[in-house]
């Protein structure tokens, strides 16, 4: 049987294994630039989340991440050289097309999904509508944020590889 501390560490090491693969994909980390085109806020909020997961703040990393995937959509210049065909006339309504059409589409099912699950937890975190697993006060709370963590990160990776190879 496992205390706690155990639990903790191997769910440390799995994420520790995540966030190395997100730091490599989204960071040359020979000069500390970004690899991706991010946009300011983009960057931003990814320095925060790799700074949170390596100090261990769970709902952090999973908020952020969600938030990342949510920005990058929005805000990455890879979208900013596309444009559909008469303008959109100052009306907001072709952006959010163009968002749909290419955003993630290049996802499979699953991994959308996926994303799906990650909003939702992140909403569930932020937007208080009753108890959520990981923050109820019990025993094992770390290690349920521990892998909710890992899932965040391990989520939001496909989407910002197609970023990095498109972007």
């Amino acid at each position: 049987m496992t205390g706690p501390a155990t639990r903790r560490k191997s769910g440390t090491n799995r994420l520790s294994a995540a966030l190395k693969q997100l730091s490599a994909l989204t960071f040359d980390l020979h000069t500390d630039q970004p690899r991706l085109d991010l946009g300011p806020q983009g960057t931003r909020i990814l320095k925060e989340l790799i700074a949170a997961a390596n100090a261990g703040l769970w709902v952090s990393v999973v908020i952020l991440a969600a938030t990342l995937v949510d920005v990058c959509m929005h805000e990455s210049s890879q979208f900013d050289s596309m444009s559909f065909a008469g303008g959109n006339g100052g009306d907001d309504s072709a952006g959010d097309i163009q968002d749909e059409v290419f955003g993630l589409s290049y996802l499979t099912a699953k991994e959308r999904r996926k994303l799906d699950v990650l909003r939702a937890r992140r909403n569930a975190l932020v937007h208080y509508t009753g108890p959520v697993e990981g923050v109820s006060g019990s025993g094992d709370d770390e290690a349920a944020l521990a892998t909710a963590a890992e899932h965040a990160l391990l989520t939001i990776i496909p989407a910002l590889e197609n970023l990095e190879r498109w972007g």
